[in-house]
């Protein structure tokens, strides 16, 4: 099996979890920006991992617009700041699909963290409100409030074994 894993990252946790995948699997690992110029037909496997932002996977569509049409194994990982077991990650994922989409590949939440440093002008004006807004809503002492206030990273290796075994079968 060859298999292909393509990623786009902003902060650093995609391109981890990205590499730890290629690594298992023993497959090529390219930002999704080389993903234009490869050869699709070349692997059996055809893997995506975009981050969460505001609810949608980055990059993905333009992925599935090529990868789908191949008929092979499809499957797509996006990484995000929640923890894996927050009960919202399901239905926010499913939004990125359509059913016919959703029927055809295998998507997986892998969280990461935050990463203050690794981020533009930008997302650091974006996180400062939805902060403030948590503050308001939650109160400061609440835990999403206390996780927002500084970089943490919760990714671990482990979180790609159901991807890796999926790739696998």
């Amino acid at each position: 099996m060859k298999a292909l894993v393509l990623y786009k990252s902003k902060t650093g946790f995609t391109k981890k979890y990205a590499k730890w995948i290629g690594q298992a699997l023993q497959g090529d690992v390219k930002d999704a920006k080389e993903g234009k110029k490869l050869d699709l037909s070349a692997y059996d496997v055809l893997i995506y991992g975009g981050y969460c932002h505001a609810g949608f996977i980055s990059g993905v569509k333009p992925f599935l617009q090529a990868a789908l049409p191949t008929g092979k194994k499809v499957a797509v990982f996006a990484t995000g700041a929640s923890p894996a077991e927050n009960p919202e990650i399901e239905p926010a994922m499913r939004r990125n699909f359509t059913d016919d989409q959703w029927n055809k590949l295998r998507a997986f939440y892998l969280p990461g963290g935050l990463n203050y440093e690794a981020m533009g002008a930008v997302d650091k004006a974006l996180m400062a409100a939805f902060r403030a807004m948590t503050k308001k809503q939650e109160g400061e002492s609440s835990e999403m409030y206390q996780m927002l206030c500084k970089s943490y990273d919760l990714s671990d290796e482990k979180y790609i074994q159901p991807l890796v075994e999926y790739c696998q079968e």
